[in-house]
């Protein structure tokens, strides 16, 4: 699937000069519909594939019918100037692929900027140090389209090497603060955006400008300082400002994802994290089952309380406007809140 994104990704650089092609193409087949005639040449029929195929062969030097010596002079312009058309588009069009492939192949910044242009609901991560490096290894054991931003004097380290080598992560060097920086990064289509850089006010800025660009952006921010994180996600539109200090790495990934997210629990290894969650039931949102042990079967998930009252029963029904306490994986819970949040 990554070398067809690839492929795919290739083929959008390439869509001018597809156009471009396609409409000498077209162009050239009116012609030979409006002013070649049967009598210029006996096999020709005057078939849309007739015209098609004469105007290819025009384009690659090739001539299938005869020339329209007696024609008017449109048509004898068409049999003069696309046989050099053609050898310009050709030429256009292997020059541009050679740049793509060879753009693909050192992962240059032109490919990662068209890699983050061609991103859809995709996640934003700002800062490599080490909390970012571990947010990212969550994001990329989770599957999670991601764009990462960071500065230009990481460049030469180990780990930008390794993700300029990544198919399905785009790099973007800059500061993130600088809103050019964050349209690079397709901020405009990203679904949330998580910024753990060393400082508390950068990260807060870089949230407060992302959200002015795309007001539907999730913002989840790095603070040292709990008392700052608390007044700024009071006082300002960030959705969740998480201390490093008491939180570990899947915490950023699954807060970027939902509202309502209490505590991340580091499982057991070779399993997922398991996500502590509040989900109000949704009046509008009437479906069966509405029982505690149905639902807990459907989502593999556990419900801990229902409106504060601990240990439901598995036969304990669960009405509009209830608000639960789960416990389960971030898939499983969103899933659940989908359906009846």
């Amino acid at each position: 699937m990554k070398k067809v994104r690839s492929i795919i990704l290739a083929f959008k650089q390439l869509r001018n000069a597809i156009a471009l092609l396609l409409g000498t193409i077209v162009l050239g087949s009116l012609i030979f519909q409006w002013y070649y005639l049967p009598s210029f040449d006996p096999e020709y029929t005057g078939t849309i594939i007739d015209n098609i195929l004469a105007t290819i062969s025009l384009l690659l030097s090739l001539e299938v019918y005869s020339f329209p010596h007696g024609g008017d002079i449109i048509i004898k312009l068409l049999f003069v100037v696309y046989p050099f058309l053609g050898l310009l588009l050709i030429g256009i069009g292997i020059l541009e692929f050679g740049m793509i492939v060879f753009t693909y192949r050192y992962r240059i910044e032109a490919w990662n900027n068209w890699l983050a242009q061609d991103m859809e609901r995709h996640t934003i991560l700002v800062g490599l140090g080490n909390v970012g490096n571990r947010v990212l290894n969550e994001l990329k054991e989770d599957g999670i389209e991601t764009t990462v931003i960071t500065l230009e004097d990481g460049k030469s380290t180990e780990l930008i090497n390794e993700l300029l080598e990544h198919p399905s992560i785009a790099l973007i060097f800059g500061d993130a603060t600088q809103r050019q920086i964050l349209e690079k990064a397709n901020i405009k289509r990203a679904r949330a955006l998580i910024a753990v850089t060393n400082d508390d006010l950068v990260n807060f800025k870089i949230a407060t400008i992302a959200k002015e660009m795309n007001p539907t952006l999730r913002t989840v921010i790095r603070a040292f300082d709990v008392a700052f994180s608390k007044k700024v996600t009071e006082l300002f539109d960030i959705d969740a400002a998480l201390s490093t200090s008491a939180i570990a790495a899947p915490a950023f990934v699954a807060t970027s994802f939902e509202d309502g997210i209490i505590q991340t629990l580091k499982s057991k290894k070779g399993k997922k994290d398991i996500h502590l969650m509040e989900i109000e039931i949704s009046p509008e949102k009437r479906a069966s089952p509405l029982n505690v042990g149905e639902i807990e079967s459907q989502f593999d998930i556990t419900i801990l309380a229902i409106d504060n009252q601990p240990h439901p029963e598995p036969n304990e029904k669960i009405n509009p406007g209830s608000i639960l306490l789960t416990l389960g994986e971030i898939k499983s819970l969103r899933q659940l809140k989908t359906q009846f949040s």
